[in-house]
């Protein structure tokens, strides 16, 4: 059990005369090191945390959890497959959709995208995200009026040079037949409204209109290429795909957004592994610096520790006095570091954004990086990880030079004093 005289010396330790100042500057400027090692472990976890769940929300706010497919590249018995899905579990709502690949044109500029034929009287997920004008209205079968109508990416809009009332020119995959042979076939299109879904590959490569009018330009008749699922919880994804499995034909290709996902996000996870380790390479650093800076006090009190033991001291109050000295280091290192990162990630989006602006430099481009800007997300358990590991790094420390106090010989100590 730890005494008071213990915690008072330990202390006083810290508190090096002058002419034996080195050693407790080096043990303090460990004590920083661990602290900026901490707090720069909690700050980059919390970007790489915010990182992954922003994107993930960002693509299945705009996707779909589960998605079926047929065996080729479009199918006709949908409407049998679509009543099967609705009745499984947690599925919200099972829409058909086609897409196929366009070119668009503007004026005398031209874009490739995806052509995404919608059910425009159920989906109501992408309607939420439109900024300008309108989301698209249910065609009337009878006069096909609003049939040919399309709403499509900010950044695709800029690129084109596109707003809400311009016309735009979709070229189609499939050959039409006309006096000079087989030709694509095209047909021009009002945009009605623009969408943005704060994920760039969506906001410049995609092009939504009804799905009646992507039929009738691609002449698929009443076949459609697959049958999203939204559900009421995305992580039963897998389940609910498990069970489509079972309750379709063989030949219904189902997968779900983890595994259509997979790839990027344990990209993201192995990225975040990495960063972790490299950076938890600064609190080791800053252990070593704390096990040189205890010896250097170890050598200069080898006067002090040989009187406490001729004095009766034990051998066991010496390791403590010393392990305090190092926890104390240790534990003001990391509880300042955990309180520093747990600041600037919580201030880190709004800090980035002033910086941004006073600097008038974009850090983030969403073309690149998938998004604009730097989330930060703390979770509590990686919090308590990155402090405990410090805590625990900073005891390892402290054990040889504890034991070298101990073990230091009172009459060889007090020889030459």
């Amino acid at each position: 059990m730890i005494q008071r005289f213990e915690f008072l010396l330990a202390r006083r330790y810290l508190r090096s005369r002058r002419g034996e100042r080195f050693a407790s500057l080096v043990g303090w400027s460990s004590a920083i090191g661990m602290a900026i090692g901490v707090m720069t472990l909690i700050v980059v976890i919390s970007v790489m945390n915010g990182v992954a769940t922003e994107i993930r929300d960002k693509i299945l706010g705009f996707s779909s959890h589960v998605e079926i497919q047929g065996a080729g590249d479009t199918f006709a018995e949908w409407r049998d497959w679509l009543a099967v899905v609705q009745s499984l579990p947690h599925v919200k709502t099972a829409l058909p959709y086609i897409s196929t690949q366009t070119l668009a044109n503007h004026g005398s500029k031209s874009a490739g995208a995806i052509l995404k034929g919608i059910d425009v009287a159920q989906d109501t997920v992408i309607a939420a995200h439109i900024s300008e004008g309108r989301f698209l209205t249910s065609p009337d079968s009878a006069q096909g009026n609003n049939l040919f109508e399309v709403v499509i990416g900010k950044d695709l809009a800029h690129k084109l040079g596109v707003k809400t009332g311009d016309s735009l020119r979709l070229l189609s995959p499939s050959s039409g037949i006309s006096p000079m042979g087989a030709s694509p076939r095209m047909r021009a299109f009002d945009v009605v409204g623009i969408f943005d879904s704060g994920f760039y590959e969506y906001d410049v490569g995609l092009i939504l209109a009804p799905m009646q009018s992507v039929q009738r330009l691609n002449r698929l008749g009443d076949e459609v290429t697959g049958i999203e699922l939204h559900l009421d919880n995305r992580d039963q994804a897998r389940l609910v795909a498990n069970l489509a499995k079972q309750a379709l034909p063989y030949n219904a290709w189902i997968t779900d957004w983890q595994r259509r996902h997979q790839s990027f996000f344990e990209a993201l996870k192995m990225e975040r592994t990495a960063m972790s380790i490299i950076l938890f390479l600064i609190v080791v650093v800053a252990m070593f610096n704390m096990v040189s800076s205890l010896v250097m006090v170890v050598m200069e009190k080898r006067k002090e520790i040989a009187i406490l033991k001729t004095i009766g001291t034990s051998h066991g109050s010496i390791v403590r006095i010393f392990l305090l000295m190092g926890m104390i280091l240790s534990g003001l290192g990391t509880m300042v570091g955990a309180m520093l990162g747990i600041i600037i990630s919580l201030n880190l989006e709004s800090f980035v954004a002033w910086l941004e602006e006073v600097s008038k430099t974009t850090f983030l481009s969403g073309d690149v990086y998938y998004i604009d800007h730097v989330p930060a997300i703390m979770e509590p358990a990686s919090i308590v990880m990155v402090v405990s590991a410090s805590l625990i790094l900073g005891f390892l420390a402290t054990l040889y030079p504890a034991w070298r106090a101990a073990q230091i010989p009172p009459a060889e100590a007090l020889r030459y004093e």
